[in-house]
């Protein structure tokens, strides 16, 4: 048990806010070794469960949720058991294969466990923490899961190495030394080799998207939360007076926006999820509602379609609407003379605020935080069936003159659903987001989520720009590079990032 504690301690230190990646090769060799040598049954489960369960809690204490961090601590460990079985056996050949098996099934409880918990913790994957090290260039053959398998090997070879030699067994005894020396040189090897074609495999992403024949002109928006907290005051259903007003108020938000874009060339411009934070549901603009059926915030659409045609762009933003009566988390595009273009309902929906899969039930935690703190229960599907979103469907914008993904919040932290949306012919994907649930760990969050992106772009060598509530805008290109730009600056309650990508 100590040992596997040990494993979780080494482990938080390689994620962030430290990041220090080279413990990802290291911080499972405790665990691997109590693996290996534990014979009861009972000890065996309880020591990775304790392992999974503070890991977890002290990485992605920003999410904490003591159901869900259980289940998922529970469905991991259940994945691991079948290695007990190898505990059983006392060969010098079996002890070798526990080894062997030992990175595969960590790798795909590690994976399998992140990707379908209630939440998707890819992000807390062992393959993520080298989103941040040289060997980023490795995601090229099989991104994050290529990662944890080569994370997770390196860490069972290091413990193989460590259980030899402190083995003590006659058929080793003989060649020990020799089997030893090879062990140690052939970890650095695989280390040295895997750095070497992970820098060529970069240099080889950079040359090919710098050879990318179009080129795109996106402006990405960020945001703090104190830029619409005038609106926190109105409700969902509006009259006239209330409606004039904040017109005027979202035209004081963008006017200055608009004048440091006035004259730029702009093929793209994207705002954060949930800019301007409204819902008004009685109030349908018409072609939204002709070419979608959608039935409110005639206001915003209205406002952005202007913004569009004031700076002759194409512009997509993400806010709620209600469709024939269901609710949805939607990015819309618009081009360059406000025309609607097309939407796309998010796929991926939070669990408590944007649906609650248990009925009436709730988990005790969630009554008590409600009378500490009415509030949380404002705009909640734990609460209020009034506020469950409903599942759109996997599909790109497209332009005239170019097409992408328009991935909204958590649809990131799904790998291989960024995959699909590549696959159907994105040129580039575009995350948004809002982060203003994030009360602590923001920062950490924030470089989880960035690795991720990082092996994302990668592995589909493809350029992801970003941008959101309380969250950096930036540009990744396939070679790993980032440029951002902050959420706010020079006293602004927001920030502008310029740049061009290619495609």
């Amino acid at each position: 048990m100590l040992l596997s504690i040990l494993s979780a301690i080494l482990g938080i230190f390689a994620f962030p806010p430290l990041n220090l990646w080279p413990l990802g090769f290291v911080f499972l060799i405790p665990l691997f070794i109590f693996i290996a040598k534990e014979k009861s049954f009972g000890r065996f489960i309880a020591g990775i469960f304790v392992f999974r369960i503070i890991l977890m809690t002290a990485v992605l204490y920003f999410a904490f949720d003591p159901i869900i961090f259980g289940l998922h601590a529970l469905l991991f460990t259940a994945l691991m058991i079948p290695l007990f079985f190898l505990n059983r056996t006392t060969s010098d050949v079996g002890r070798i294969g526990q080894f062997v098996f030992l990175p595969i099934f960590y790798a795909f409880a590690d994976l399998f466990a992140d990707h379908f918990s209630f939440l998707p913790l890819n992000a807390f994957s062992i393959g993520n923490t080298l989103g941040a090290s040289p060997f980023l260039g490795l995601a090229n053959f099989g991104g994050l899961i290529f990662l944890t398998v080569f994370a997770t090997s390196i860490n069972a070879a290091i413990a193989f190495l460590t259980a030899l030699i402190n083995e003590s067994s006659k058929n080793f005894k003989k060649n020990k030394k020799i089997t030893i020396i090879i062990l140690v040189i052939l970890i650095i090897i695989a280390l040295f080799g895997s750095w070497r074609i992970s820098q060529s495999q970069l240099q080889k992403n950079s040359l090919d998207y710098q050879n990318k024949k179009n080129e795109l002109a996106v402006t990405l928006i960020s945001i703090n939360t104190e830029i619409d907290k005038k609106f926190a005051n109105f409700n969902n259903t509006l009259n006239e007076a209330e409606r004039e007003k904040i017109k005027t108020e979202i035209s004081e938000i963008l006017s200055p926006i608009k004048k440091e874009l006035k004259g730029k060339e702009i093929d793209l411009l994207a705002l954060p999820e949930d800019m301007i934070d409204i819902e008004d549901w009685g109030n349908a603009d018409e072609e939204a509602k002709n070419k979608f059926n959608v039935e409110n915030d005639k206001i915003l659409i209205q406002s952005y379609r202007d913004l569009a045609k004031e700076l002759n762009t194409n512009l997509t933003t993400t806010f709620t609407t209600y469709q024939n009566g269901k609710r949805y988390n939607t990015a819309i595009l618009f081009n360059q003379n406000g025309e609607i273009l097309d939407i796309r309902n998010k796929s991926r929906l939070t669990i408590a605020s944007e649906y609650w899969p248990f009925g009436d039930w709730q988990p005790f935690y969630y009554k008590w935080a409600k009378k500490i703190q009415p509030n949380i229960a404002d705009n909640s599907a734990l609460f209020n069936k009034e506020y469950l979103y409903n599942k759109g469907e996997r599909k790109n914008l497209a332009t005239e003159n170019f097409t992408f993904a328009s991935l909204i919040c958590l649809e990131i932290h799904y790998p291989y659903d960024v995959q699909k949306f590549k696959k159907i012919g994105a040129n580039f994907i575009l995350h948004t987001t809002s982060n203003a649930w994030i009360t602590y760990g923001l920062k950490n969050y924030l470089s989880l989520t960035e690795n991720l992106r990082k092996i994302e772009s990668v592995w589909l060598k493809t350029p992801i720009v970003f941008n959101g509530k309380m969250e950096k805008s930036g540009i990744i290109t396939p070679d790993g590079k980032i440029q951002f730009a902050d959420f706010e600056t020079n006293g602004k309650n927001y920030n502008i990032l310029i740049n061009k990508i290619r495609y």
